[in-house]
């Protein structure tokens, strides 16, 4: 094939911003950020956001910020205008969300929109039309003080872009995520969102900043929230982070905000985490709002088309200020249980010893699963430590810290960690009766309240039919409330509301629209918490229960997250650590 060269040419207007597109508007979520940063940096008190379809076929942003200027309309819709900058010392020194003046001719490139604004002063405003990069004559118009942006029929002369954007849920779900993070960190402004005609969330305007939390994540979060406010290297940081107990399967709960900008940032992560240090429980993910306020010539927002990610001078700073200010939080917090609650339970727990020397001796005798325990000082004289009849020979002992089970046989000694046995004992019956659809129901006494954000309000309503298949039924109980009426059998002992929460999770990480089936892990995770724990007090008939349904299980000797159920020691390297071999 022939290399040859083609003439260089200058790209049309309209092309430039067809390419500019390409990295600015991903899907309609991308439209909604832009048009909502520049509704703050307007200094809009009030901003109410419409789309239907999940913005794939309209949007409409309008807020009551301080406008467009009648001559200055045109000139907004064009590449590279902005009010924001105007030399190059000033992207060293960005304080606004927005700069680059790319959205506007962005959006009005891949799209038919309206823009409708009236500054203060102005008797009357100004509507200007774009569709597909024609900008049409501006003209005058009826309009509120501020501005109005309407999108329509988003990617219409972009065929390969549309035909990539997802369900018209999905795409939604993205447009929530957008305005909830906005919402979080601009208390002092009322955020609307309607979808297809309905009100689906409505965050007034409030001094409080908890109050703020509590509006977008409700009551359950914002009540386990502790706040931060804390300055060290000359950065400013405030917000809050959820007590260790309030924990998520993801992290959709977690954001972070550089000078009122929400960003990802992994070093900011890690120093929280960090933070948290032993207090975080394995696989779970905390709960947090950080607002950074850092000067802005320290840091590059120019780096991202989408702004999302930007770069900071001395990252070890601010990782040793995020690390610290978590770390204070918790020392100031009382989260150990009183001392008088750890001498009720010791004293609790020398009681239930006492009272166990009577089942110490006694046989666990299983004859449907192959299992013996024996009262007898000594164990049949059977090759590889069986009966007669093929059962293993064990003999249970007692307990140690009210988490230990001790048992022996022929060969050693044998201790079993009552969480993990009991967790794989749990595991096993529900995925039995999961994968036979034959999952038994409990009826609560008292139906358990779930208080949702609008997010998990939307995940859980297009999913009762999943949750129903795991045996959770539940209903709507107003606005962003269910109420569970039933929950498996199995599990619902514990009737532990992270359970459900923990699905909800999953099921907001997933493409939605295929989704049919909650993952083993979010079972084996529901098990866990329906499990007892350690240092819960047992019973020995109860830990003769636990027994006997462990070596039933297929797989006993591991938990389902792949911890070990029990451990033996061996006679023969005990007698070696006595110096007895």
């Amino acid at each position: 094939m022939l290399n040859i060269a083609k003439r260089i040419i200058e790209l049309d207007a309209n092309l430039i911003n067809k390419i500019a597109a390409g990295e600015v508007i991903e899907r309609p979520a991308s439209i909604v950020k832009e048009l909502i940063e520049n509704s703050l940096d307007a200094g809009a008190k009030s901003i109410l956001i419409e789309v239907n379809e999940g913005g794939k076929s309209f949007i409409k942003v309008t807020d009551d910020g301080h406008g467009i200027a009648k001559d200055q309309l045109i000139v907004a819709v064009k590449r590279h205008s902005t009010s924001k900058i105007d030399k190059v010392e000033d992207l060293f020194d960005i304080r606004t969300l927005g700069f680059r003046g790319e959205a506007l001719a962005s959006i009005g490139s891949v799209s038919y929109m309206k823009i409708v604004s009236r500054m203060e002063d102005e008797d009357v405003g100004t509507v200007i039309e774009v569709e597909g990069g024609d900008v049409r004559n501006p003209k005058d118009a009826a309009a509120n003080k501020g501005t109005s942006i309407e999108v329509h029929n988003l990617f219409f002369n972009v065929p390969a872009r549309k035909k990539h954007l997802k369900s018209m849920y999905a795409e939604f779900k993205h447009i929530m995520n957008v305005i909830v993070r906005y919402a979080l960190i601009n208390s002092d402004i009322h955020f609307k969102l309607i979808h297809n005609d309905q009100l689906v969330l409505n965050v007034p305007s409030t001094a409080d900043a908890l109050a703020n939390v509590a509006a977008v994540y409700g009551n359950n979060i914002a009540k386990k929230m502790l706040a931060i406010d804390f300055n060290f290297f000359d950065i400013d940081v405030k917000g809050f982070v959820g007590k260790p107990e309030l924990t998520r399967a993801d992290k959709n709960y977690q954001s972070i905000y550089v000078n009122g900008r929400y960003i990802r940032n992994s070093m900011i992560t890690r120093a929280v985490y960090d933070g948290y240090g032993t207090l975080l429980f394995h696989g779970r993910h905390p709960v947090f709002i950080l607002d950074m306020k850092i000067n802005p010539a320290k840091i590059d927002v120019n780096v991202h088309p989408t702004k999302s990610e930007i770069r900071i001078e001395k990252e070890d700073n601010v990782y040793s200020t995020i690390r610290n200010a978590v770390m204070a939080v918790f020392k100031d917090e009382r989260l150990m249980p009183d001392v008088e609650r750890i001498k009720a339970k010791a004293v609790e727990t020398r009681l239930s010893m006492s009272e166990d020397q009577d089942y110490r001796r006694q046989a666990l005798l299983a004859d449907s699963v192959g299992v013996g325990i024996s009262g007898k000082e000594g164990f049949e004289e059977d090759e590889l430590n069986k009966t007669k009849d093929g059962k293993l020979n064990i003999r249970l002992v007692g307990k140690i810290h009210n988490t230990y089970i001790i048992a022996e046989d022929k060969e050693g000694m044998i201790l079993i960690d009552q969480h993990a046995a009991h967790e794989r004992v749990m595991y096993e019956k529900f995925m039995k009766q999961y994968h036979d659809k034959d999952i038994k129901l409990q009826k609560l006494i008292e139906p358990i309240m779930l208080e949702l954000s609008p997010t998990d309000s939307l995940v859980v309503k297009n999913n009762l039919d999943v949750f129903l298949q795991l045996g959770i039924e539940m209903e709507e109980f107003g606005k962003d409330t269910f109420i569970v009426r039933s929950l498996p059998a199995v599990l619902s002992k514990q009737q532990d509301k992270r359970i459900i929460m923990d699905m909800i999770d999953e099921l907001n990480s997933g493409e939605l629209s295929k989704f049919s089936k909650i993952k083993e892990e979010q079972i084996a995770i529901a098990s866990c918490r329906a499990a007892v724990k350690a240092h819960d007090v047992l019973e020995m008939p109860q830990v003769y229960r636990i027994l006997q349904d462990l070596f039933k299980c297929e797989n006993p000797n591991t938990c389902p997250h792949g911890r070990p159920v029990m451990i033996r020691f061996p006679l023969y390297e005990i007698e070696k650590k006595f110096s007895r071999k």
